[in-house]
């Protein structure tokens, strides 16, 4: 029966690699098996059905050689470790086996011309080719570089992919095929040479084994601890800015694609967090903005270019979403280094403040060039900021929570 079943499977990819997924017929496929239409519905509902267990096979084996080659098969904010320790070397070798495999195994190749032939003439096709064959490993090369830390990871992807890709066609039409794998293989040396030279340009701060990604429900209380740390005794004795993440993350104005964890070497070491925010300005509109923070680095890893790195990031994430400016509180002398400057010279106030009263710890940026042109206003931060001033209670019993700290009145403290 599962003899029988493999069969017909094989014979209805050759087929189509053949002659076209719409130019074969069932009858077709029966007749060149030599059983029935009847035989082969025992096994298959039908065409399609044929297709879809030709495809789920296809995505099965196309993960199975990414694990062969030990580089990640998810996107890359889910895996972003897995892409950071990826070498070049595995990249080099894996290059090598996709095109062995998508060129000598029988299964591949014959999925491959299918797709060929028939991407001009369903647009599920033409998808399906641009996954396979085209987009898809093109962009996953670029995710690959850009999780080594390359300067220019697209078109580093594109000089690395294009030669294999011009050499399928290659490879189908030639007659010493032996020659076209020898050239693949000279052509992916130079670029493994050219990709390790890159890789030792990066800066060693990028070629630590850092990880920034989105923070999970697994990393709330390792988090808050971290903030705690970080804070602790920095503005006032003791702190309360683990409490206000905690309630943020349920505020309505919290931006969760962009809540943001560090780690080194799998340590966590610092996060970041966005609140949507608005300016009131003086002509009665409301201009969306956001906020940020808490941002907090482990102290054993503060003052190291860890913190700049992530805002860096998380500031670059941010403006992808969308935002067009985003309004601070913080050190001009620090946030400077990363494009802030005094709210003031935007014409933004901070709400309640007097006026001629320092304002220098109030800063802003536009993410969107010219995006707070002719805007002259107000700013308040999100009431979710202010929930430990409101809640006194529940923030002791929240802070008991975790080890006691001593609380110290210390020289620079804000309160």
């Amino acid at each position: 029966m599962a003899d029988t079943k493999e069969r017909i499977l094989l014979t209805a990819l050759r087929l189509f690699a053949a002659n076209g997924y719409e130019a074969v017929s069932v009858s077709d496929i029966a007749g060149a098996l030599g059983i029935t239409k009847g035989a082969l519905y025992r096994h298959y509902r039908s065409k399609r059905d044929l297709f879809d267990s030709i495809l789920s096979r296809m995505e099965r084996r196309d993960a199975e050689q990414a694990r062969e080659h030990d580089l990640p098969e998810g996107a890359p904010e889910d895996m972003a470790r897995a892409y950071r320790s990826a070498s070049i070397d595995d990249v080099a070798a894996f290059a090598r086996g996709m095109f062995r495999y998508w060129t000598q195994d029988e299964f591949a190749a014959q999925f491959r011309r299918m797709l060929t032939l028939e991407q001009f003439r369903s647009a599920e096709m033409g998808r399906l080719y641009q996954q396979y064959l085209c987009a898809g490993p093109l962009g996953y090369m670029t995710d690959l570089f850009a999780g080594l830390g390359l300067a220019q990871p697209e078109r580093e992807a594109l000089a690395f992919y294009a030669p294999m890709f011009l050499l399928y066609s290659v490879y189908d039409g030639a007659a010493d095929k032996d020659a076209v794998l020898s050239a693949l293989d000279d052509a992916l040396e130079g670029a493994r040479l050219h990709l390790t030279e890159e890789r030792e340009k990066v800066d060693p701060m990028e070629r630590q084994d850092i990880i920034i990604r989105r923070e999970t429900e697994a990393d709330h209380r390792a988090v808050e601890n971290l903030v705690r740390e970080s804070f602790w005794n920095i503005y006032r004795p003791g702190c309360f800015e683990h409490f206000v993440l905690h309630r943020l993350r349920n505020d309505p104005a919290f931006v969760p694609e962009l809540d943001f964890v560090m780690e080194k070497d799998g340590e966590l070491i610092g996060q970041n967090v966005f609140m949507r925010a608005e300016i009131r300005a003086d002509d009665g509109r409301s201009v969306p903005i956001m906020t940020m923070g808490p941002i907090g680095i482990a102290p054993a890893y503060k003052r190291q270019g860890y913190g700049k790195r992530l805002l860096d990031y998380s500031l670059a994430q941010a403006a992808a979403l969308g935002c067009g400016a985003l309004c601070f509180e913080g050190n001009i002398d620090f946030y400077g280094k990363s494009g802030f400057r005094f709210a003031s010279a935007f014409g933004i106030r901070y709400h309640g403040l007097p006026e001629g009263a320092d304002a220098s710890f109030f800063l802003c940026r536009e993410l969107i060039p010219g995006y707070l042109d002719g805007v002259r206003g107000e700013y308040a931060p999100p009431e979710g900021y202010f929930v430990a001033e409101r809640e006194p209670e529940a923030f002791e019993r929240f802070d008991a929570q975790f080890p006691p700290k001593e609380k110290l009145k210390l020289p620079g403290q804000l309160f």
